[in-house]
């Protein structure tokens, strides 16, 4: 009858002996080690399907054993029972981020030990493997040793990329850049056929950024996948999916423990597997990365309201004389033209007075929605205040300012505006003064009296009217 095998170290007799009686049964094998290295050698002779590690130990600690057992292609799938009278809940974080997968504490009850390691048991499939990876050929306490150096020298270097990293993302709250960023530091790090960066948007995947695909080939995760790491809220490793992709490891990107997207990493037929270690790095990576998009998400709100009216959704009045005074700077250097017009509604207050304010609101915000649509991409469309308006004309000189101005002008006249009583909807119409910028123009300022100069010109005429200042 084929048993499973229980490795326990621990270099107390006691503890050997109680958790032996605790795990031992007819279909198991309880195998005992008192110190690290001869827990290394029986982890690689006898391929256990459990080991059961105390931490404070002779020759090596248990901290060294787990990072060494879990970076063997041989043994980095056993799963890991921390047994330590350590107490502390750093002690506890620190042994599952070097990839044990359970702690517990001394005194132990035996119940909870035998209900952690039936879960682990139960969890690890062991593989009938026809060509098994070879164990070092060497196994003493000075090529271990050595070989926990290397693990901590590169944990070092990681360590370093990961600061290198978040210095580099933390210093932006350019989104794409923090993107890419991450995916060329993915790539120079832990190395990737393709990757992808894709967030979650209305319960869907959608892709933001992609790096070796083809045209013809898009970044797809499965929605079981998805739905899974949304449960675990940890990083899968999948088969590839045909073609030159071995192995595929999705990462979740978590804000605030709520997953906010995925990275997707593929590797080539050529390619090692993602190791243990490996997706660590990459899932701490991923939760930097989550809180820099978060970051960069409120730092582009909190923007978008400081520069934005709340009632009608165009600029106000701040942005628009930043946004001026740049335009009238290129307009300098380049020589090129540049117009402003200021628009009015006509007799607003006899609209608020008969329908009252709320249906005042309502009719800002249908004047911005006609300015918005009778309006170029280039221009920049503001609400100057109360119910005046303005549009900066990059590149247009007064001529092509009054085209503009009059189309919209005519659009205006044949909205129709609700008036909130019933069906009943009403017209209104507006006046509109244009100014070009002079050759000697001062300031942004001096730009916006010449435009309501202009606007008072259009309102002595009659209103619902076009005028350039002269």
């Amino acid at each position: 009858m084929w048993q499973k095998k229980i490795l326990v170290v621990d270099d107390e007799p006691d503890i050997l002996r109680v958790v032996e009686t605790a795990l031992g049964r007819e279909d198991r094998a309880v195998i005992a080690a008192s110190n690290g290295i001869e827990a290394v050698d029986k982890a690689f002779s006898e391929l256990p399907d459990l080991i059961i590690l105390d931490i404070m130990m002779p020759r090596m600690n248990g901290y060294q054993v787990c990072r060494l057992l879990k970076n063997e292609p041989l043994t980095w799938d056993m799963p890991i029972m921390m047994l330590s009278a350590k107490y502390k809940e750093k002690d506890r974080l620190y042994s599952m981020s070097i990839g044990a997968d359970e702690y517990v504490v001394k005194p132990f009850r035996v119940e909870e030990l035998i209900d952690k390691a039936e879960r682990l048991l139960a969890k690890h499939q062991k593989e009938d493997k026809a060509c098994p990876v070879s164990a070092p050929a060497l196994v003493n306490e000075a090529t271990l040793l050595s070989r926990v150096n290397s693990l901590l020298d590169r944990k070092l270097q990681e360590m370093t990329f990961l600061q290198h990293i978040t210095r580099a993302i933390v210093g932006t709250f350019d989104e794409g850049k923090i993107m890419r960023t991450v995916l060329q530091g993915i790539k120079t790090e832990v190395g990737y056929r393709r990757s992808a960066l894709m967030v979650l948007e209305s319960g869907e995947l959608k892709e933001r950024l992609s790096l070796g695909y083809s045209p013809r080939e898009r970044p797809f995760i499965e929605p079981g996948t998805l739905q899974g790491i949304q449960e675990r809220k940890d990083a899968a490793v999948l088969a590839g999916r045909g073609g030159a992709v071995n192995q595929r490891c999705v990462v979740p990107i978590l804000s605030r423990d709520r997953l906010k997207g995925v990275v997707l990493l593929e590797r080539g037929l050529d390619e090692p597997p993602f190791s243990a270690d490996r997706i660590n790095l990459l899932s701490t990576l991923a939760g930097q990365l989550g809180m820099a998009l978060e970051n960069a998400s409120m730092y582009r709100t909190t923007l978008h309201l400081s520069i934005t009216d709340s009632l009608t959704g165009l600029f106000n009045a701040r942005y628009l004389y930043e946004q001026l005074e740049t335009e009238i700077s290129r307009a300098k250097r380049y020589g090129h033209p540049l117009s402003l017009f200021m628009l009015d509604i006509d007799f607003f207050k006899r609209f608020n007075d008969a329908y009252g304010h709320l249906s005042g609101d309502e009719a800002l915000r249908q004047v911005a929605l006609v300015l918005k649509e009778n309006s170029r991409e280039t221009d920049t469309v503001a609400r100057y205040g109360g119910e005046e308006f303005c549009v900066i004309l990059p590149e247009t000189d007064s001529s092509s300012a009054e085209i503009i101005a009059e189309r919209i002008r005519k659009a205006m006249e044949s909205h129709s505006v609700p008036t909130g009583t019933g069906d009943e909807s009403v017209t209104l119409t507006v006046s509109i003064g244009i100014a070009q910028m002079p050759p000697a123009l001062g300031s942004a300022e001096e730009l916006v009296r010449i435009a309501d100069k202009a606007l008072y010109q259009a309102k002595e005429a009659g209103r619902n009217t076009v005028r350039t200042f002269k």
